[in-house]
């Protein structure tokens, strides 16, 4: 199994020297997660999931429908422009699931374990009409998007106190993502109208060649 984890550019450096290491940071904090873990998704299909709740979390702070016990995060996204302007320019990492125990589910993945540099590889995004390229996170959710059906995503991971069952999630869920993807159909659209492939690239390579 492919798991996927989305980070900004600034954080590649670190990265590539110290690995994933289990931390709490804003993507965590937005949607309520206060565990000291490495947050991945397991498949398109959990990636999906994740960031289909970054937005509609967003959406919510900006309407003040919710309030967040965080300031810095609160002050962010009241000034951002949209949910691309607030999570910044930033890439999809993966890595395989070899010995990595996933805590919780196949959206809000986690674990204690680090995630070593020489396992990690960056998503890009091949154009094969055009050769252009794009390691952009928003145009690869968007791709994952155009190419995995509603009926794909499906709830599975650990259960714990007062979970929902699993059909019950996977419903809940397929409700979240059908409503992102009717409001964003033109732009995943684009994405099934040419041939793409999504190519992986080892980290410090990605590093050397494409951003230093």
């Amino acid at each position: 199994m492919k798991c996927y984890h989305m980070t900004k550019i600034d954080n590649l450096d670190s990265i590539s020297k110290l690995g994933l290491i289990p931390r709490n940071g804003d993507n965590s904090k937005l949607i309520h997660d206060d565990k000291i873990k490495v947050f991945f998704s397991e498949g398109y299909e959990g990636a999906i999931a994740l960031y289909v709740d970054f937005s509609i979390v967003y959406q919510q702070v900006k309407k003040k429908e919710i309030i967040l016990n965080d300031d810095y995060l609160t002050n962010k996204i009241m000034s951002s422009k949209n949910l691309e302007d607030y999570l910044e320019d930033g890439v999809y990492l993966s890595f395989d699931m070899n010995g990595i125990t996933n805590e919780r589910n196949f959206e809000n993945g986690c674990t204690s374990q680090v995630i070593e540099p020489d396992n990690l590889k960056v998503l890009v995004l091949k154009n094969m009409e055009t050769n252009e390229v794009s390691y952009s996170r928003f145009n690869l959710i968007h791709y994952m998007m155009s190419t995995v059906s509603l009926t794909q995503i499906k709830y599975y991971g650990a259960i714990y106190s007062n979970s929902p069952s699993f059909e019950e999630a996977t419903k809940r869920i397929q409700n979240k993502v059908k409503r992102y993807y009717d409001y964003n159909k033109k732009t995943i659209h684009k994405f099934k109208m040419h041939h793409y492939e999504v190519v992986e690239i080892p980290l410090k390579t990605f590093l050397n060649e494409i951003i230093y």
